[in-house]
């Protein structure tokens, strides 16, 4: 799966396969680091980037209107992944293994995102759910994108 060049607009390369592997788990581990060392909203940034990166790839893979119109005008915003991930949940939704999933990762990301991240307020039980939760669920997701990825706990 080669992905279009605007698809991630916040990288400045294309990203094939590998490279895409390589960003991805590269996050994570970053992301469990900042955990680690008690950096809960660099972590939350983190998170919240790879669910951003797999609603991109998925969004182009599935060709959806929200890639559409983020392709055709000025790149993505917060209301297109919206857009994109209620979409796709709705098209995945039809597996009753993935259920609600899409969309609830999402949300999840965007709670770390802005309450972990820009308000930095988000409490340590909350950010420990939500971890977990993404991390249990973000290897279903990725393979809906084609990609095999390894999540250290």
């Amino acid at each position: 799966m080669k992905l279009e060049r605007r698809a991630l607009l916040c990288y400045n390369f294309s990203m094939d396969e590998l490279l895409l592997l390589e960003f991805l788990e590269k996050t994570l581990k970053e992301a469990k680091e900042f955990k680690e060392k008690g950096d809960i909203q660099q972590s939350c940034e983190k998170l919240y980037s790879v669910v951003e990166s797999l609603i991109k790839i998925l969004a182009e893979k599935e060709n959806v209107e929200a890639y559409r119109e983020a392709m055709s005008g000025d790149g993505w915003s917060t209301y297109l992944l919206g857009k994109a991930a209620a979409k796709l949940d709705e098209k995945y939704s039809k597996d009753k293994n993935f259920e609600d999933l899409l969309l609830s990762i999402w949300k999840t990301a965007l709670s770390l995102h802005r309450e972990g991240f820009h308000d930095n307020c988000i409490s340590i039980e909350d950010f420990e759910e939500s971890y977990k939760f993404i991390l249990k669920n973000l290897p279903k997701i990725a393979l809906k994108a084609g990609i095999k990825l390894k999540i250290e706990p």
